[in-house]
């Protein structure tokens, strides 16, 4: 890029409050998607959903400074639990 586009982008993204959100959602989303295929594996589907969910919440929030070690957590969380046969 040239430093006209650069530095528009930069101003985008620096004043942009929708943009960050979305970006934060996106990066939520997909860190919770490992907790959540995790959980989801193990016959605790609920418990992923709920992951996914609070990821991406805290994901759009403070973006992947919340979102990783949330995700983390509920990781273990989900590995110690017994698994279930029935998903529910």
């Amino acid at each position: 890029m040239n430093g006209l586009s650069e530095s528009i982008f930069s101003e985008l993204i620096g004043t942009n409050l929708a943009v960050k959100i979305i970006i934060g959602i996106f990066i939520g989303f997909l860190v919770g998607l490992v907790p959540y295929l995790i959980a989801k594996k193990r016959g605790h589907l609920k418990l992923g959903k709920i992951a996914l969910a609070v990821c991406a919440l805290s994901g759009s929030i403070f973006g992947l400074v919340s979102a990783l070690p949330i995700a983390a957590i509920f990781t273990m969380v989900v590995a110690l639990k017994e698994h279930e046969e029935n998903g529910l």
